[in-house]
C-alpha cells in the first residue's frame, strides 16, 4: 500500500524571510552558470543557497558547502525565516505557468510517503538514474538532515477525493514569477484523511525526482543501521511527494529532442537508415522547421516518427518507418513490449547507430526546444539534430507498470517543481 501522511512541514515565515518570489528556487538540477547567481542574490534566505550553494561567490575555494548548508538552515530557524508547523498537514500546491501562449495549471497534493523499495511495486520509477546526482543529493541529505525538495509522484485518480473548495485553507504561500505562480494552501484534516486512504490502494509512478527518492531510501538505511532500534514510523522512513493525477489537464510532458555528434562522415553512415523512410523538410529556416514539427506530430499518432536536421548540410527531414519488423530487430530483446514501442527506445536503438554516433556521453546533448536545436545545428556546435515528440503519460505509466525503465532523458514534466515550498526534517 501506497503510505501518504499529513506531516509538520519547515516553512518560510514570510514575515521574516520575504516575499516568496526571492525564496523559492528550480531544482537542482536545472540551473546554472548566471542563473544561480541570480538566485543568491534575490534573498540572503532563499534556498538555492543551500540546495546548491557551491557556485557561491561569497564562499572562499574549498568550502563545505553541505555542512554550510546544515548552518544555514539552523541560523534560518533561528533568524524565524523558518517555521515548523504545528500540527502535521498536507498542502495542496497549485502551479500556473504559460505555455504555447495558453495560461495552465497543475496541482499537485504535498504529504509524506513512505519510502518502499522499487521491488515492492508500490512506487515505480520510469527511468534510468546516473550515480553523480544521487552521491551529492546524499552528501546533502545526511549534512542537512532535511528533505529540501520533493518526488513528483503520478497516481491514476479513480475515485480519490477532489481537494477544492472548503476542503483548502487560505494561502499560506504565494510565489508570483515572471513566468509562473506557486501557490500552497493547506488541506483540511477530514479532507487530508479522505485523500490519504483513496491513496492507499493506489500504484505511485515517479514522474520527476528519481534521484531523490533513491537517495531517500539510503539515507533511511543509513538512519536504521545507525539506531539502537527502529520501529519503522521515524521521519527519516518518509520523503516528501507531490503526487499528481495522471488526468490532471495541466500534466505536461515536453519533448527532449537529440544532439549529436558523429565521429564519422555522415555521408558513410546514411545507407544503414534503409528501415526508414527519409522525406525532405526543405531548408533548415524556421517556417520549415514549424512545419517538421506539425508533420512529426502527425505522423507520430501512426507509429514511431523523428525528425531531423542535418542529415544533409543545412536541410530538414521527417523519419518513418519502412520496415518496422526490421527496426524492432535492432532494439534489445530483454525488455517489455511496452518499452519496445518507444519512440526514444526505437531512437537510441535503431536511428543513432545507424548514423554513427558511438554512445560516448561527451557526443550527444538534450534539449526541450527545437529552436535551440536547430541553432545548434547550424552553428556547428552539433552535427545532428534528432527532433522527437513527447512521451505520452500513459505510455510512462504502462513502462513503469511492465517493471522497466526508460532510456535517460525519456521525459521532462513541466514545469519543475520549485523547491523551498515546504520542506521535510528527519529528526
Amino acid at each position: 500500500m501506497a503510505v501518504l501522511r499529513p506531516f509538520r512541514a519547515l516553512r518560510y515565515d514570510p514575515a521574516v524571510a520575504g516575499d516568496a518570489k526571492d525564496l523559492v528556487a528550480p531544482p537542482y538540477d536545472v540551473v546554472a552558470g548566471r542563473a544561480r547567481l541570480d538566485l543568491y542574490e534575490r534573498s540572503p534566505y532563499n534556498i538555492s543557497r543551500v540546495d546548491y550553494g557551491e557556485d557561491r561567490p561569497d564562499l572562499p575555494p574549498g568550502t563545505d558547502h553541505y555542512a554550510l548548508a546544515r548552518s544555514d538552515i539552523e541560523q534560518w530557524i533561528a533568524d524565524g525565516a523558518l517555521k515548523l508547523d504545528a500540527t502535521p498537514r498536507l498542502y495542496v500546491y497549485d502551479q500556473e505557468f504559460e505555455l504555447e501562449g495558453k495560461t495552465l495549471r497543475r496541482r499537485a497534493v504535498f504529504g509524506a510517503l513512505r519510502l518502499e523499495e522499487w521491488e515492492k511495486g508500490i512506487v515505480l520509477p520510469h527511468e534510468v538514474t546516473g550515480e553523480k546526482a544521487k552521491q551529492d543529493r546524499f552528501n546533502l541529505l545526511k549534512a542537512t538532515r532535511v528533505h529540501l525538495s520533493p518526488v513528483m509522484a503520478l497516481y491514476e485518480p479513480g475515485d480519490a477525493p477532489q481537494l477544492n473548495g472548503p476542503a483548502l485553507e487560505a494561502p499560506v504561500l504565494d510565489a508570483v514569477l515572471p513566468t509562473e505562480r506557486h501557490t500552497l494552501r493547506p488541506v483540511a484534516p477530514e479532507a487530508a484523511a479522505a485523500f490519504c486512504e483513496a491513496i492507499l490502494h493506489r500504484r505511485l509512478v515517479i514522474a520527476d525526482g528519481h534521484h531523490r527518492y533513491e537517495t531517500g531510501l539510503n539515507y533511511r538505511n543509513l538512519r536504521r543501521e545507525e539506531a539502537a532500534s527502529w520501529s519503522g514510523e521515524e521521519p527519516a522512513n518518509f520523503i516528501i511527494a507531490a503526487l499528481v493525477s495522471s488526468k490532471d489537464p495541466g500534466l505536461v510532458v515536453l519533448p527532449t529532442h537529440r544532439l549529436v555528434k558523429l565521429p564519422q562522415p555522415l555521408r558513410i553512415q546514411l545507407r544503414n537508415l534503409r528501415h526508414w523512410r527519409l522525406d525532405d523538410g526543405g531548408v533548415a529556416n524556421e517556417a520549415n522547421l514549424e512545419s517538421l514539427m506539425g508533420r512529426l506530430e502527425a505522423a507520430g499518432r501512426e507509429g514511431p516518427a523523428f525528425g531531423a536536421i542535418g542529415l544533409e548540410p543545412g536541410r530538414l527531414h521527417l523519419l518513418t518507418p519502412r520496415d518496422m519488423a526490421a527496426i524492432l530487430n535492432r532494439t534489445p530483446a530483454d525488455h517489455s513490449r511496452e518499452w519496445h514501442r518507444l519512440d526514444v527506445t526505437i531512437l537510441a536503438h535503431a536511428v543513432l547507430p545507424a548514423v554513427g554516433y558511438d554512445e560516448s556521453p561527451e557526443h550527444i546533448d538534450y534539449t526541450e526546444s527545437h529552436r535551440h536545436a536547430a541553432e545548434a545545428v547550424a552553428a556547428g556546435e552539433w552535427d545532428v539534430a534528432f527532433l522527437v515528440n513527447p512521451t505520452p503519460v500513459d505510455q510512462v505509466i504502462s513502462v513503469a507498470a511492465s517493471g522497466d525503465r526508460m532510456p535517460r532523458k525519456s521525459t521532462f514534466f513541466y514545469p519543475k517543481l520549485a523547491t523551498g515550498v515546504l520542506m521535510y526534517p528527519t529528526d
